[in-house]
């Protein structure tokens, strides 16, 4: 099995809907618990048992991040627009995801395509049929409508999100993902250029606990899972790493006072 989930088309549909949960727990919590909840678990389809990949997230938003303060104020109703990588191969491709919650429930769409069309949508141009890597006409929908989001919000890169993750799936008939990320760390991206995939000394590593814990289903989880929160007394955190990302360049220097938005005072801005 390959470790790193990106040369076949995703198993999960190219619009799913989901709920999700986060914990933010420590490195020792982490082995006791995946060592508890083996027998329910299988590696996820596109990973090896124990053996983390990376995930590079390009996250967009306006000049007033809007996108940014709706979840940080807590709306019910909010977007994301992210351009997910696996790998920094530029023939490997890149997802560009729709990621909406509507009250607690999360829906993503994504399209996969060629690393080479990235530019070309973020300026608002048409992608060839040939550049997507599924012959999907849903994906083909879910990119136009990720470019019309782009337009309509005039967003544009901000900054990079890096992690790297260790997935698994239950075993049983209930579909539960459970997945363990660490070593969060950002870049500021105020535009694009094809190396921002590539990691190195100048992207900043973010101050939190070792350990994020989510769990994704649907409608409902297993007692298993239930009892796994009991036994470890674990207690749900909302936990958005792409504020948690902009919030540590901000203090990092990365970000300086701007032009005035609706949430803070004083005002702050990426520095250009």
């Amino acid at each position: 099995m390959r470790s790193i989930p990106v040369f076949n088309k995703p198993e999960d549909q190219t619009t799913s809907q989901r709920f999700e949960a986060k914990y933010i727990i420590n490195e020792l919590l982490a082995q006791e618990i995946l060592n508890y909840i083996e027998p329910y678990l299988a590696a996820d389809s596109h990973a090896q048992w124990g053996i983390p990949y990376v995930v590079n997230s390009l996250y967009l938003d306006n000049d007033q991040l809007g996108l940014y303060w709706s979840s940080k104020t807590g709306e019910k109703n909010r977007i994301k627009l992210r351009i997910r990588a696996y790998t920094e191969r530029p023939e490997d491709p890149v997802f560009f995801e729709i990621k909406r919650r509507v009250n607690q429930v999360i829906l993503k769409q994504r399209a996969m395509t060629t690393r080479d069309v990235v530019e070309r949508v973020l300026l608002g141009g048409d992608v060839p049929p040939e550049c997507f890597l599924a012959s999907d006409i849903q994906e083909m929908e879910n990119l136009c409508q990720f470019r019309d989001y782009v337009e309509s919000l005039n967003a544009g890169p901000v900054c990079m999100v890096r992690y790297t993750r260790e997935a698994y799936m239950s075993n049983l008939e209930e579909p539960v993902r459970i997945t363990f990320d660490r070593d969060l760390s950002a870049l500021y991206c105020p535009y694009y250029t094809s190396d921002v995939w590539t990691y190195g000394p100048y992207w900043l590593s973010v101050d939190t606990l070792p350990v994020i814990l989510e769990l994704k289903f649907t409608d409902f989880y297993p007692s298993w899972v239930q009892r796994m929160i009991d036994r470890f007394h674990l207690l749900q955190s909302p936990f958005a790493k792409y504020l948690c990302c902009l919030d540590a360049l901000k203090r990092d220097g990365a970000l300086v006072p701007w032009k005035r938005g609706p949430y803070e005072d004083p005002l702050w801005s990426v520095a250009i």
